[in-house]
């Protein structure tokens, strides 16, 4: 009987180390997604991306700059807001909506512009709010970003 106590034992902490291990593995692997999500996202992760901007104005582009831990959300390709940094992402992509509806506005309002108005403007920034608000499908992304 001391046999088979010892060998239910042995199998017992044999599953449970392996089940623990397997768990250390998903750990490292979603760890190893994440890390190369925030590699790859790193040029632009601003999600508002327009068929047919406005005035041929697109939106800036926010990158992800791991050597600022206080700001790391940073503006480039922007006429206004070039190089500003944002402690989260939210206030960093509503300067960019906001920085386009102010180009498209711009465009708009010269030379008596009738291809569009400054109320299409107006719209095409909540589109571009709205394609930036996360989504349960952002999970990884907003794990990354806590």
């Amino acid at each position: 009987m001391r046999c088979r106590g010892a060998v239910t034992l042995s199998l017992l902490a044999g599953f449970l180390a392996g089940v623990m291990a397997g768990d250390l593995i998903e750990e490292v692997r979603r760890d190893f997604q994440i890390g190369l999500f925030a590699r790859q996202a790193i040029s632009d992760i601003q999600q508002f991306d327009p068929s047919s901007p406005l005035g041929g104005k697109t939106p800036a582009k926010i990158e992800f700059d791991q050597s600022n831990t206080e700001k790391p959300f940073k503006i480039t390709n922007s006429s206004i807001s070039e190089g500003e940094t944002f402690n989260d992402f939210s206030t960093a992509s509503n300067r960019v909506c906001d920085d386009l509806k102010n180009d498209c506005a711009d465009t708009a309002n010269q030379n008596d512009n009738k291809a569009f108005s400054v109320q299409d403007c107006d719209k095409q920034r909540d589109d571009c709010i709205t394609a930036n608000i996360p989504t349960e499908e952002d999970d990884a992304f907003l794990y990354f970003c806590d």
